[in-house]
């Protein structure tokens, strides 16, 4: 899976923690959920990156005959899988602010 797992649900289980201990919006722990929420989403965007470079890497060393053409499959499909993951969040994203935006005042 293209998001990481242990960032998702560490970030779950946090947020699960502080509703369960009745944390008011705008105290101490807010602003910890907004760091933790936006380093899952700076590991995300890395891991995306990441995955894209070596990629790139892995096939221009296959068109130098100089790598397996098997570790260029696995990495060009985990590069397109990641990919479609990162284009359906950010639809996902532009369909939420546009519903915001629509909400009457």
């Amino acid at each position: 899976m293209a998001i990481e797992l242990a960032n998702a649900i560490s970030a779950y289980k946090s947020a699960v923690g502080r509703a369960t201990q009745g944390d008011l919006p705008g105290g101490g722990t807010l602003d910890n959920s907004a760091n933790d929420f936006s380093m899952m989403v700076k590991n995300f965007t890395q891991n995306a990156i990441d995955k894209s470079e070596m990629s790139e890497q892995l096939s221009a060393a296959a068109a130098a005959g100089k790598a397996n053409i098997d570790q260029v499959v696995i990495a060009v499909a985990e590069a397109e899988s990641t990919l479609n993951t990162v284009v359906a969040v950010r639809d996902k994203v532009l369909d939420a602010y546009r519903e915001i935006l629509r909400m009457p005042i």
